[in-house]
C-alpha cells in the first residue's frame, strides 16, 4: 500500500480537467476552457460540498440558473421547456457537485484513504460570484453551451 503522503506530492490533474470530465461523462455537457461571458441580469446558484479524512476541503460551484437547467434536462433526460426539468435544477447541480467531489478526491489522493463527503447544498445568489479567494484554493472557469460555470476548490 503506498503512503498517503506520496499521493499529495504527484502531480494532481486540473480541477477543470475533472469538472470537465463529470460535465461530459454525466450530463453530456462540453466545457471550454475559455474566459465565460458573465450575463449581467443572470440568475445565479451556488452549491458547496465539503470533504474530510486524511485531509479536508471544500469545494464550491456557482453556475446560472439556464446552466442549472441544461443540466437538469441532461441528467433527467428531458427537454429544457420541460417543468420537471425546471423542478430539478438544484437537485441536478447538488448530484453533479457530488459526483465532481468523489472524483476530485479520488483524483488527489488516491483511492486508499477513506474521505466522508458531506450533503451537497444549493441555495440562490443576488449576484454574480467574487472569486478573490486565498492562496489555498484553486479555481476553474468554463463556459457550457455559452453559460458560465465556476468551481473553487479550498483546502481546509
Amino acid at each position: 500500500m503506498e503512503p498517503i503522503e506520496s499521493s499529495t506530492t504527484a502531480a494532481r490533474p486540473d480541477l477543470a480537467l475533472i469538472v470537465s470530465d463529470v460535465l461530459g461523462d454525466l450530463a453530456f455537457l462540453v466545457g471550454d476552457d475559455e474566459s465565460p461571458d458573465v450575463p449581467k441580469d443572470a440568475a445565479w446558484l451556488e452549491c458547496r460540498i465539503s470533504y474530510q479524512g486524511p485531509f479536508n476541503g471544500t469545494l464550491r460551484c456557482w453556475c446560472t440558473r439556464n446552466f442549472a437547467l441544461q443540466l437538469a434536462a441532461n441528467l433527467l433526460g428531458l427537454s429544457l421547456e420541460d417543468d420537471e426539468a425546471n423542478e430539478g435544477m438544484g437537485d441536478a447541480v447538488c448530484e453533479f457537485m457530488n459526483v465532481v467531489c468523489g472524483q476530485f478526491v479520488t483524483a488527489w489522493y488516491g483511492t486508499d484513504p477513506v474521505f466522508n463527503l458531506s450533503i451537497p447544498s444549493v441555495v440562490e445568489c443576488p449576484a454574480a460570484p467574487r472569486l478573490d479567494l486565498g492562496a489555498n484554493a484553486g479555481v476553474c472557469a468554463l463556459s457550457v453551451s455559452g453559460e458560465p460555470f465556476y468551481c473553487v476548490y479550498e483546502q481546509n
